[in-house]
């Protein structure tokens, strides 16, 4: 399972700052992003990774009383939020985005989050565009109107 980390610079321990970011945590494929502060991360950045068919995503935010931005920890905490509502509309469950606020440059809490994370998508299966790829569910996806494989519209 890939997972993707969205972290606030401030938050990513110095052994993982690039060109020394981590490939892997706990058993698990991850890309570790950073960002100047978490609330320049959007609710469409959140959600576009899961078209490639990640497992799930981790933000990595100040606390809200140690941010720098003074509310970017705030912002990041709703747009998980607005992020898991989305998934929650589109079937895919909601509990994909986890948001770990922390105050210290520390390796532990995140790995506890990918841990946390992991074992939550355990728990729902893989997500929706991850079993479209395998053939997985396929009658189940089709509705009516155009159908792209056809060319045609299905009655």
């Amino acid at each position: 399972m890939e997972l993707y980390i969205f972290a606030c610079q401030h938050r990513v321990p110095d052994e993982w700052r690039p060109p020394f970011s981590p490939e892997e945590i706990s058993g698990h494929r991850v890309r570790l992003i950073q960002l100047p502060c978490s609330a320049k991360l959007s609710t469409v950045q959140l959600l576009r990774p899961f078209e490639k068919g990640i497992g799930g995503i981790i933000v990595l935010a100040c606390s809200e009383s140690g941010c720098r931005s003074l509310e970017g920890s705030r912002r990041a905490r709703l747009r998980v939020l607005e992020a898991n509502n989305v998934l929650d509309e589109l079937g895919m469950s909601g509990a994909r985005v986890l948001i770990k606020q922390a105050d210290e440059r520390d390796k532990m809490p995140i790995i506890e989050a990918v841990n946390e994370l992991s074992d939550r998508i355990e728990k729902l299966g893989p997500s929706e565009e991850v079993r479209r790829e395998k053939g997985e569910g396929s009658e189940q996806m089709e509705k009516p109107g155009l159908n792209p494989a056809k060319g045609s519209i299905k009655k």
